[in-house]
């Protein structure tokens, strides 16, 4: 089974679609969700990483960066942090959304993504359009299908992959 990577922009609708495929799904889904929040009183934006599926933390065992138009801070133990303790799932469905640069320079994490993209049966990602060595890795990934999504296909992209989820998901069992 070939995975689901959705890339595109900031704000086309990832993320609204990775939902829509989730809704599908019969089984337990894990994975993490990497969240920007509303700017601070100092104008950076902070970034948190969360458990997929669980109530969100906020605290700083989970904030992986701070962003300001065109000046990012990562914080890459953060992520690697969150890698050793959620250990993400090699079977069933596992989501990453939004896998990004902040976390290029967090080995233990990008090691453990790539991992879970050879071993899990299924995975959907949001991916950000950049380059990077470890999203380059993740988007030619032999198991992975991209889907370029704008403005004027998400519709159409939208009802496509709908259509292939019974397939996918009787493909798990």
């Amino acid at each position: 089974m070939r995975h689901i990577l959705i890339v595109g922009r900031n704000g086309v609708g990832k993320s609204t679609l990775i939902r829509a495929l989730l809704e599908t799904i019969p089984a337990s889904v894990h994975g993490v969700i990497t969240k920007k929040e509303a700017p601070q009183p100092d104008g950076f934006c902070p970034v948190y990483i969360h458990a997929y599926g669980v109530p969100k933390q906020y605290s700083p065992e989970n904030l992986v960066g701070l962003c300001r138009q065109g000046n990012s801070m990562a914080f890459p133990e953060a992520f690697d942090r969150f890698a050793a303790s959620e250990m993400f799932p090699h079977s069933g469905v596992v989501v990453f959304d939004e896998l990004g640069f902040l976390e290029s320079n967090a080995p233990r994490f990008t090691e453990a993504v790539l991992k879970t993209l050879d071993e899990a049966p299924l995975v959907i990602a949001a991916v950000r359009d950049k380059e990077t060595p470890f999203l380059d890795a993740v988007r030619s990934h032999p198991r992975a299908n991209v889907y370029r999504i704008d403005t004027e296909n998400r519709g159409r992209l939208r009802e496509t992959l709908l259509s292939e989820m019974p397939d996918r998901i009787r493909d798990l069992y």
